[in-house]
């Protein structure tokens, strides 16, 4: 029987040659040089009004167009890149740039998300924990994130979706021990963890113990890919807007390759588990935020998420980890 394979994968905006022009078929163009066979749709440049939206904000029109170019193209959508739980939880003017929303308005905006998710086919929303008021302990706001994501993640059970819920900076589950207690809370298979080494080590925590927590509470169910070259110490608060030192895998200080030793040895139980919930298997996401990074998105350019993409099936093949790009037979012959 063949090894289980990690499947490759990237949002694709951050490959565009111009940062603030994230024009579909330039990502496309980009993800098809690289080799990739899926991708994670987040900013898409919207033709009729010039703005770059997050997908889930087009029409149904338009998601339908953009899933018609990504399959002639040859992809698939693993994933949806949404800023769903990116909320705050207080109506406060504390600097961070997010917007409030009620638990009904933000509701509607994960309706919206699942409705897109079942368009494009992608099986993962990537999303988040709620913000308290920036600064603040987020252990008195556990409760209330956690009641909000429980109702959330039961409505991503009930469309056959997984909730992924992404460790960054000033969130409530901001690391792995916040994390692990809101899925421990809520008790849903369908909600796991998608671990972020770089989001880890900006906020002064070894990212192979944060990811490693996750893994073995098997909690793992997707895995973002940036690296960070620069020293962090431990932050109450992170200006995410003021990192500049985010690398590739082999030269960033996150530890990958200590977290890819140990998931060769995880990933038959982590594959087989994906798979029972529906899901193609463990996608490694390439966001790279080479040239850049932001609470809002980041830009690699073509070069960066080029270099991204190789340093990371590099240390793959040497951590002797199977994984999936396109072949010679996914070529289609004129």
């Amino acid at each position: 029987m063949q090894k289980p394979s990690v499947i490759l994968s990237a949002f694709l905006d951050e490959g565009v040659p111009v940062e603030d022009r994230k024009d579909l078929e330039q990502q496309l163009l980009v993800g098809q040089a690289i080799g990739l066979k899926y991708w994670t749709p987040r900013f898409v440049l919207d033709d009729e009004t010039g703005r770059n939206e997050n997908i889930v904000q087009l029409s149904d029109a338009k998601v339908r167009e953009l899933v018609r170019r990504s399959t002639d193209a040859g992809f698939q959508i693993g994933c949806i890149g949404t800023a769903v739980g990116k909320v705050k939880l207080e109506d406060v003017d504390d600097g961070n740039r997010a917007p409030y929303k009620s638990h009904g308005e933000h509701m509607e905006d994960l309706r919206r998300a699942i409705e897109v998710a079942h368009l494009t086919g992608a099986k993962f929303l990537r999303a988040f924990s709620f913000y308290p008021p920036l600064g603040a302990d987020p252990e008195p706001y556990f409760e209330r994130a956690r009641d909000r994501l429980a109702e959330m993640a039961d409505a991503c059970r009930r469309a056959g979706l997984i909730y992924l819920m992404e460790p960054e900076p000033n969130l409530v589950g901001s690391n792995a021990r916040r994390m692990l207690r809101l899925c421990d809370a809520i008790g849903n298979d369908h909600l796991l963890i998608n671990p972020d080494a770089a989001n880890m080590h900006v906020q002064g925590y070894d990212a192979f113990r944060e990811y490693q927590a996750v893994a073995e509470a098997g909690m793992l169910g997707f895995m973002h890919i940036k690296d960070y070259t620069e020293p962090c110490s431990e932050a109450i608060v992170v200006d995410e807007e003021a990192l500049r030192h985010f690398g590739s895998v082999d030269v960033g200080l996150a530890g990958h390759g200590r977290i890819f030793a140990d998931l060769a040895q995880r990933l038959p139980a982590v594959d087989a588990q994906l798979r029972q919930l529906g899901a193609p298997g463990l996608i490694l996401d390439v966001e790279g935020h080479m040239k850049g990074g932001g609470q809002f998105g980041g830009w690699s350019g073509p070069d960066g998420l080029g270099v991204a993409v190789r340093a990371l099936t590099g240390l793959l093949e040497h951590s002797g980890i199977r994984y999936i790009i396109r072949q010679y037979p996914d070529i289609r012959k004129k």
